[in-house]
């Protein structure tokens, strides 16, 4: 009996260290943004935390070559676009990571609560985050315009809002 559950703890190592798709040296990683109905993200600008960077194609597809195996910060931001921080484990050189972004309009719910309770600064951060690629984006400005005129309602704030609704 003793013997036999020896056996199947060396088969079960065995197993799991055959399995394992741990590479040396370096390879491609490669993926994909695309936004949150499943379709592509061009010119989403993309930085692997180990000082590379990528731009997604028109099909939302991004390279870095020479990538050692391992987690690496993958993070970036496009015009129009939420920006994105996650850590991919990069154990298999046949994972092709998707990555799912959000619109910087879906902002507004999370803005919204926070502008409810006065909470400007926090609001403000939020959006900072997203600034990068967003400064000259019509819907940015609009969720910044709206921030600045509910922490001081004022003709020149209300001006400044209603203009910005009226570009996006």
């Amino acid at each position: 009996m003793r013997t036999k559950c020896f056996f199947w703890i060396l088969v079960s190592m065995l197993l799991v260290s055959c399995a394992s798709t741990k590479f040396e040296g370096k390879a491609v990683l490669m993926g994909k943004v695309c936004d949150m109905d499943g379709k592509p993200v061009p010119d989403y600008h993309l930085n692997l935390g180990i000082g590379m960077n990528a731009v997604t194609d028109s099909s939302g597809i991004f390279v870095f070559r020479d990538v050692s195996s391992g987690f690496h910060k993958l993070s970036g931001g496009g015009d129009g676009w939420k920006n994105l921080c996650e850590t991919v484990d990069f154990h298999d050189r046949k994972t092709i990571f998707c990555v799912q972004v959000e619109r910087i309009d879906s902002l507004l719910d999370e803005i919204l609560p926070l502008v409810e309770e006065k909470k400007y600064a926090d609001a403000r951060k939020l959006l900072a985050n997203s600034r990068q690629y967003n400064e000259k984006n019509p819907s940015y400005k609009c969720l910044c315009a709206l921030i600045d005129f509910c922490e001081s309602p004022s003709e020149k704030t209300k001006k400044s809002f209603d203009e910005m609704l009226e570009k996006i």
